[in-house]
C-alpha cells in the first residue's frame, strides 16, 4: 500500500512540474522587436588610394531589431578627393550601400521611457567613386563601428508597440583595397626604416551623427 502511495505521489509531482514547465513556456515573454531607422550626417577623412582629403556626408539606414540584434541596411554619399591645401585638387563623390549586424552591449530596456543603447556593429558594403574629372572606382569595403543611443519612448498603442525618437552618435571605420598605382617604387613617406610601395589599405573614418527613430 505504502508503495503504491508513493508511485502515486510521484505521478502528482511529475505532473505538477510538467505543467509548470509548459506554463512556463507558455508565458515567457518574446524578445521584443522594433523598427529602427535613422538619418545622419557623416564628418572625417575618406581614403582613395593617395587621394584622402577632407569628407563631408549623409547616411542613412533602416534596421529590424530582435532583442539585442539589429540587422540593418545602411546607404551613404560622401565626398572624396584631395585636401584643400594639397597641390592635386581631385574631386569625387562616394555612394556606399550595405548591410550590418548590430549588437547592443548595454541598454535601458524595452519596457523603460528613457532609451540609452550602447552597441557596436560590423558590416559589408559596395563603394561606388565617381571622379569629376572621369572615372568610377567600384569596390567591397568592410564597416566597423561603434556608438550609442539616446531618446525616450511614448505610452504604447492600441498595438502594444511604444515609438521612440532620439540622437545617436558613433564612429564608424571602413576598410577598403586601394587602387592599384602602377610604378610606384618604394620610398620613405617620412622618418622610416625600410621604404616601402604605398599601402594597399584603405581606412575610411566618420563620426556619424543624427536622429533615430522606431517603434
Amino acid at each position: 500500500m505504502s508503495q503504491r502511495l508513493a508511485l502515486a505521489f510521484v505521478a502528482v509531482l511529475s505532473s505538477t512540474a510538467s505543467a509548470q514547465s509548459i506554463a512556463m513556456t507558455t508565458d515567457a515573454p518574446s524578445a521584443p522587436r522594433q523598427v529602427d531607422g535613422r538619418v545622419g550626417m557623416l564628418l572625417g577623412g575618406a581614403d582613395v588610394g593617395d587621394a584622402d582629403g577632407w569628407s563631408v556626408g549623409f547616411a542613412g539606414g533602416l534596421g529590424y531589431r530582435i532583442g539585442d540584434v539589429t540587422l540593418r541596411g545602411l546607404f551613404d554619399y560622401y565626398r572624396v578627393g584631395d585636401g584643400s591645401g594639397e597641390a592635386q585638387q581631385r574631386r569625387g563623390r562616394a555612394t556606399r550601400l550595405g548591410g550590418a549586424a548590430r549588437y547592443s552591449f548595454a541598454n535601458t530596456g524595452a519596457d523603460n521611457t528613457v532609451a540609452f543603447d550602447f552597441w557596436g556593429e560590423a558590416g559589408l558594403g559596395y563603394e561606388h567613386v565617381d571622379w569629376r574629372q572621369g572615372g568610377v572606382l567600384d569596390r567591397p569595403s568592410l564597416e566597423l563601428a561603434i556608438g550609442f543611443d539616446m531618446g525616450g519612448r511614448g505610452d504604447r498603442g492600441r498595438d502594444g508597440k511604444r515609438h521612440e525618437a532620439g540622437y545617436y552618435m558613433a564612429f564608424r571605420t571602413l576598410i577598403a583595397e586601394a587602387p592599384g598605382q602602377p610604378g610606384a617604387m618604394a620610398t620613405c613617406g617620412g622618418p622610416c626604416d625600410v621604404a616601402t610601395t604605398p599601402s594597399r589599405t584603405d581606412l575610411t573614418m566618420f563620426w556619424d551623427f543624427g536622429l533615430h527613430f522606431g517603434h
